[in-house]
């Protein structure tokens, strides 16, 4: 106490990712009394909170009615169905990162070339939250960092965006990806796995991590 707004946002997201519906209002309904209460200024009457909360309470909505969590089988199910394609050196690299180091989708849109680092422990992400280190897999097929490496190397990624659109001609595009397309990746992969697609966001990718990794 008192808590700054970025610190707030953050809670925000991490609580969205894992909790009930009416949990994130009413958290920070708490944060902005316990504030108030003590005399000092509420963080959650900061527009960043307020424009978090209410993505944070979309989200919800949406996974309350349509995602799941990807779970590890369904993981490697839609992993073993991607296609050694351009696209598909793309779509393994960003549904491993995304899961591995259970991204937010805004974050991992907001990736650059420079943000991802192969270290001796395995691949490091940089994000405005700190730093992740994903370890190597055992399972070559399931490994972030030949994932990135390959997707890099094909791709020819120096700098700018880590993630981008790839037409069907198989030319690369120089923009990155929104949040929307990270979905309509994930749910592609889904349904070359022959599974249902509609039940997968972007957002199944982190809810997938968050949920193997509680205890049983």
């Amino acid at each position: 106490m008192p808590a700054s707004a970025t610190t707030v946002v953050e809670y925000i997201g991490d609580l969205a990712a894992s909790s009930e519906p009416a949990t994130v209002p009413s958290r920070v309904a708490a944060i902005r009394d316990w504030h108030r209460a003590s005399g000092l200024d509420a963080p959650t009457d900061d527009e960043r909170v307020r424009v978090a909360l209410t993505r944070a309470q979309w989200y919800l909505r949406r996974a309350s009615t349509h995602t799941v969590p990807l779970d590890a089988g369904e993981l490697a199910t839609i992993l073993a169905a991607t296609p050694p394609s351009l696209i598909g050196l793309r779509d393994r690299a960003l549904i491993l990162i995304g899961y591995l180091a259970a991204l937010r989708p805004s974050e991992l849109v907001l990736l650059d070339v420079s943000d991802l680092t192969v270290v001796d422990d395995g691949l490091a992400v940089h994000l405005m939250r700190g730093r992740i280190v994903i370890p190597y897999g055992a399972d070559p097929e399931l490994c972030p960092v030949l994932a990135w490496e390959d997707w890099e190397a094909a791709a020819g990624l120096t700098a700018g965006p880590a993630f981008r659109s790839v037409d069907r001609d198989g030319r690369l595009g120089l923009t990155r990806l929104g949040e929307k397309a990270i979905t309509r990746i994930v749910q592609r992969a889904a349904e070359r796995a022959g599974l249902d697609e509609s039940r997968y966001t972007a957002i199944s990718l982190r809810l997938g991590m968050l949920a193997s990794a509680r205890p049983a």
